[in-house]
């Protein structure tokens, strides 16, 4: 017996087959999840789901093992200084710094008695040894009188100063409290990789073994200072956390926490534990011997790469040469670009100050250089940083007819009047009431960076362009005061 199926039983049957077909592979599409769906109008938009090649724990889960083991080595640091206070405080102008009754306040109370106070602040320290030295910024013990150290198990003792290294900030203390205390591992900073996370432990406005975490978020960062190649953090640094470590996730001590900008959050410092390990054996002998050339440097910027005729950015540009320095004597000129030293290639501006100054005093070196686009070698013999009268410092220029005094952008110096980021021009330090700079509305701690269009970026430049200018009668200059640019100008 067979079965026929009329025409329009064939029509339905393959309606009904195609419309199987449809509902099939939409729960197939949907399965697989090939499609995601789409509130927009139109054809749905096909996107991968591939799992990512990252492993999934890249993160930690948590912190607890790693803060039990190095907590213990991490200490707090108070200080305490005598400081003297006559009966009145005088508050001087903002201009100037100076009382408008000039001496008078100070001759009339001349034989008033002064009252002393003790003014306390605090800090952190990595211990470093089991029988007590203490790794810690420089200025946590600055002018300490007496320096108390917290241990982790609630112990206090007096602790006295080893050695301290200013210009990189670094102080090495002891502690007597046997010979079986934590001690930190210093790890390698070099290997230190952006992204990588992070713990800062310290004592934050003196709430004692307070545990931040962040990643590194920079390195080789220069904040202001003689000595630049910081590791940037976004681990929370606060007042109080200066001097503890910085500490990746094996546990190893890569960093001394240092410095913030202010009014940022998430921007903090640390000095790489490389630089500790360097400094470390002349801060036990208490004696800092450094090499010193007698020049500023600057970064060449793309600006001045095409202004030298530089093929490339790397190495550090002259800015200035100090007269019957260690420079001035080898031949060294302003513009001149450093890319060699003693057979190291300078890729960037920060590695010469830290070659040179790991270079001993009284040694001849080679230094490779770029003069008017010809690669030259000049011979230099390194001075010391520790001699008299080697410092910028010590220039300071007096413009009578302006009546201002300006002072050399050195570290100190920005430091002094809190100027960051600033890398050309001359500070200036003081404005005499009544002078052409104070009617121009100059203040101090203004960067002047040009005079009648023409940059000014040392002592010399600035002595020029104010002798060419006093000669035209006509003064425009373009100074940089906090975050702001702006032109003063005088005709007469």
């Amino acid at each position: 017996m067979s079965l026929k199926l009329n025409p329009d039983t064939k029509l339905i049957g393959a309606g009904i087959a195609v419309l199987i077909g449809i509902i099939a592979g939409i729960l197939i599409t949907a399965n697989f999840n090939l499609f995601k769906k789409s509130n927009a109008k139109g054809a749905p938009i096909i996107y991968t789901t591939t799992d990512s090649t990252v492993p999934a724990g890249n993160g930690p889960v948590n912190f607890i093992n790693l803060i039990k083991n190095d907590k213990p080595f991490v200490v707090n640091i108070r200080t305490t200084q005598q400081v003297k206070n006559g009966p009145f405080q005088m508050y001087g102008s903002p201009s100037n710094g100076e009382s408008p009754f000039g001496n008078f306040f100070n001759n009339f109370f001349h034989n008033f008695p002064q009252s002393t106070y003790t003014e306390e602040s605090l800090g952190s320290g990595v211990i470093i040894s089991k029988d007590g030295y203490i790794i810690t910024n420089n200025h946590v013990v600055s002018g300490a009188q007496k320096i108390y150290v917290r241990l982790s198990s609630g112990k206090t003792l007096r602790a006295h100063v080893i050695g301290k290294d200013p210009q990189v900030d670094l102080a090495l203390l002891k502690i007597n409290d046997g010979d079986n205390l934590p001690v930190a591992v210093l790890g390698d900073s070099s290997k230190t990789q952006i992204g990588e996370w992070v713990l800062a432990i310290g004592n934050p406005f003196g709430l004692g073994w307070t545990v931040t975490d962040g990643i590194i978020s920079a390195k080789g960062r220069a904040i202001g200072g003689p000595y630049e190649d910081f590791l940037q953090t976004n681990a929370a640094i606060n007042p109080g956390n200066s001097g503890g470590p910085l500490i990746n996730m094996k546990g190893q001590v890569i960093g001394i926490n240092t410095a913030i900008v202010r009014g940022a959050q998430g921007i903090g410092f640390a000095i790489p534990v490389n630089v500790v390990k360097q400094i470390l054996p002349e801060l036990a002998t208490g004696k800092i011997t450094r090499g010193w050339l007698g020049i500023e440097i600057q970064k060449i910027t793309p600006s001045l790469r095409k202004a030298f005729n530089l093929k490339t950015s790397h190495g550090a540009l002259i800015s200035s040469v100090l007269p019957d320095s260690p420079g001035a004597r080898a031949g060294l000129k302003n513009g001149d670009v450093i890319i060699g030293f003693n057979g190291h290639k300078i890729q960037e501006m920060s590695q010469l100050p830290w070659l040179v100054g790991n270079t001993k005093p009284g040694k001849t070196v080679p230094i490779e250089i770029i003069r008017n686009g010809q690669v030259m070698t000049v011979n230099i013999t390194v001075g010391n940083w520790a001699s008299k009268n080697n410092s910028f410092n010590q220039q300071k220029v007096s413009a009578k007819k302006l009546g201002i005094i300006v002072v050399p952008l050195t570290s100190s110096n920005m430091q002094d009047f809190g100027i960051q980021n600033v890398h050309r021009g001359v500070i200036v330090s003081r404005v005499v009431p009544g002078g052409i700079g104070s009617r121009m509305g100059i203040e101090a701690g203004d960067v002047i960076q040009e005079i009648n269009h023409e940059p000014v970026n040392n002592i010399n430049e600035y002595i020029n362009a104010v002798n060419m200018a006093e000669k035209a009668h006509q003064f425009l200059f373009f100074i940089k005061r906090g975050n702001m640019k702006l032109y003063l100008a005088f005709s007469g």
